[in-house]
């Protein structure tokens, strides 16, 4: 996965040090995809009794998450 995968998949302004924290997890774009999906319905997946990702899948939810409490206290 490129800077450019993950700034199409995220947006332009993601920030720097979540990007290159993703890229290093050596995932690729649909996981990040999948990723993404499953931060932004969380509740919707749990609802649902989707079982938690694993793999790179749960390490991007974990920055993902990691990020957005950020964002949330600024």
């Amino acid at each position: 996965m490129t800077e450019n995968d993950v700034k199409s998949i995220l947006g332009p302004g993601t920030d720097p040090t979540l990007l290159s924290d993703i890229l290093r997890t050596g995932a690729d774009a649909s996981e990040l995809a999948c990723a993404k999906a499953w931060v932004e319905a969380d509740e919707a997946q749990v609802d649902a009794h989707s079982p938690f990702p694993s793999g790179r899948v749960a390490r991007l939810v974990e920055l993902l998450e990691a990020d957005q409490e950020e964002d949330d206290l600024q």
